[in-house]
């Protein structure tokens, strides 16, 4: 008989180690990285007897009220589910499905609108599509889909190998910069929020204060914490591109890439985040998570790069 006991104010410490076991984990969860977001939130946690069987982060704007959409130049920040891969099949799907059902219901008993940025490696969506599905005007959750991709590096043997198999116009714009530019590992988080508004400002797009800070606020706690790595591209003695990537144990995630748009002609940016994706193969990592392919040219940039698709979904609900 299980007993399902919620716990809305979970210790960082007993929470980060379910985050370290959970098949959906990812350094966006990590109190580490949530607390240099520079916000509230809450680390929830569904019990089955005394073993932590789910979580999720819960993470509030400045004005107080729990966020309605992803946070701002994050990712993955939804659902976990406790390490299952011993059982069955049949019998973890079933078990996963009843947990999250019951998860879900005590969070929308006790916040009125939430957001999940789901993983994905979440893959059984139902708790949520099924929630309230005989009463709709009790509230049910809006599902959107959303498209990363991924690259994984266990496919080869070496960073030669993988780079004779990206699309032709990235080996030449690479072996092109190669000649102009020289790579620098930098910890000045304000070399990456400077070119990062000049990016944004050639898309037309002005930056806040409130986005500034928290770009370098995430920059800078991630490569003090030993979890983030930013290289920049230099061109006489100036950067003129920046690439971060933030790291857990499986995974390297490539969170900016900022270029100052008078240099683009050197092909800067491809040239950075092609050297990032070297070291990762240095570092023995598994994976490159590009975090998010969801507008045509970005997307196309980072598919180019023989990255393959990953679905993922943001579920939300509003019950006020």
């Amino acid at each position: 008989m299980h007993s399902y006991e919620i716990n809305y104010k979970e210790d960082k410490q007993v929470w980060d180690s379910f985050v370290s076991t959970s098949p959906q984990r990812s350094v966006f969860v990590y109190s580490r990285f949530l607390d240099s977001l520079l916000v509230n939130y809450d680390l929830v946690t569904c019990y089955d007897k005394e073993k932590i069987v789910a979580g999720g982060v819960m993470i509030y704007s400045d004005s107080g009220k729990l966020i309605g959409a992803p946070f701002p130049f994050t990712q993955y920040q939804g659902v976990l589910l406790a390490e299952s891969s011993s059982q069955l099949g049949h019998s973890r799907t079933t078990r996963e499905f009843r947990v999250m059902e019951k998860f879900i219901a005590q969070l929308v008993e006790r916040y009125t609108n939430f957001c999940f940025c789901q993983s994905w490696r979440l893959h059984d969506l139902r708790p949520f599509q099924w929630h309230n599905y005989s009463e709709p005007s009790m509230g049910m959750f809006d599902i959107s889909l959303r498209y990363s991709s991924v690259l994984d590096i266990r496919k080869f043997h070496d960073f030669e190998s993988y780079f004779s198999s990206i699309r032709t116009v990235r080996k030449q714009e690479f072996n092109k910069s190669s000649k102009l530019l020289t790579l620098k590992i930098s910890s000045d988080e304000i070399i990456l929020d400077d070119l990062h508004a000049k990016t944004l400002e050639r898309q037309n797009i002005i930056r806040t204060d409130r986005e500034s800070s928290l770009v370098r606020s995430i920059a800078k706690q991630a490569i003090l914490g030993g979890y983030g790595e930013m290289a920049c591209a230099i061109l006489d003695d100036l950067p003129i591109s920046a690439v971060l990537f933030l790291y857990d144990d499986r995974t390297a995630y490539y969170l900016f890439g900022a270029n100052d748009p008078s240099k683009r002609h050197n092909f800067s940016g491809t040239f950075t985040l092609l050297n990032m994706i070297k070291n990762a193969f240095e570092k023995g990592i598994q994976e490159i998570d590009f975090v998010g392919v969801n507008s045509p040219n970005r997307g196309d940039f980072k598919i180019s790069l023989n990255s393959e698709l990953r679905p993922y979904f943001v579920t939300s609900i509003n019950t006020a």
